[in-house]
């Protein structure tokens, strides 16, 4: 008996196609059905047998004040089976107000924190809509697996926001700020895992009306790095990195 996942590729060797997905993309079908419910589904290139998948969920009554907490799970799949073999959950880990929780975003840069541990991001976008005050922030959470277990690494570190203030009418009149922050693996080690070095860079603008309507012009930029360290545990944040 011709197991169905070598039919497959047999059939793919000969061109032809039975319209079965590949695993991969089936694994990560996976539809909301919980009004305000968040999932992101990503294939994992620095472990390819894996798929990180992460899902933010309303909690039942949480809201209070204008506030909406969600909880917030966190996983790895077999990516041939769809079976879960490590996650992390957390209730009331993300929180949606004026600025709104909008979305989620699997990260699977290179970070890789020894010779054989490799860690994934979640980025958590946020938006405030407003023409006077518009504001948007990502947040990223790294995290890695230990047995049956996704352990935060870092939690919480701002990577990009952007901000302004401009007249109640719409004019063109104001200021704005941007913040974008790379994060990068360092040459240095702690406690057996490699420093990471966060580098900023921030620009701000101001907006004015000119001979031919609104105008702008940017402030020198202002750039710095920071390198982080493990503390056995994960890597502790500076209040000035946070993005809440």
């Amino acid at each position: 008996m011709i197991r169905p996942s070598l039919l497959v590729a047999l059939l793919g060797g000969l061109g032809l196609s039975l319209g079965l997905a590949a695993p991969a993309l089936a694994l990560c079908d996976n539809p909301t059905a919980i009004p305000g419910e968040l999932y992101v589904c990503k294939a994992w290139p620095a472990q390819p047998e894996l798929s990180i998948s992460a899902r933010a969920t309303p909690m039942p009554g949480s809201r209070a004040d204008g506030v909406d907490s969600y909880s917030l799970d966190v996983s790895l799949q077999d990516i041939e089976n769809g079976w879960t073999l490590a996650s992390n959950y957390q209730d009331s880990a993300l929180f949606s107000d004026a600025v709104a929780l909008q979305g989620l975003q699997i990260d699977t840069a290179r970070y890789r924190l020894n010779q054989e541990q490799w860690a994934f991001g979640l980025r958590v976008q946020y938006q405030h809509s407003s023409s006077a005050i518009p504001y948007e922030k990502t947040v990223l959470n790294l995290y890695r697996q230990r047995d049956k277990e996704v352990l935060v690494l870092l939690e919480g570190l701002l990577v990009d926001e952007r901000a302004g203030e401009f007249g109640w009418g719409g004019e063109c009149v104001g200021h704005s700020r941007s913040l974008h922050r790379t994060l990068e693996i360092g040459r240095g080690q702690g406690q057996g895992f490699a420093d990471l070095i966060v580098r900023t860079r921030e620009v701000r603008t101001e907006h004015f009306k000119g001979p031919e309507g609104c105008d702008s012009r940017e402030l020198a930029p202002n750039n710095s790095a920071v390198t982080l360290h493990y503390d056995g545990r994960r890597y502790p944040l500076p209040k000035s990195l946070k993005g809440a």
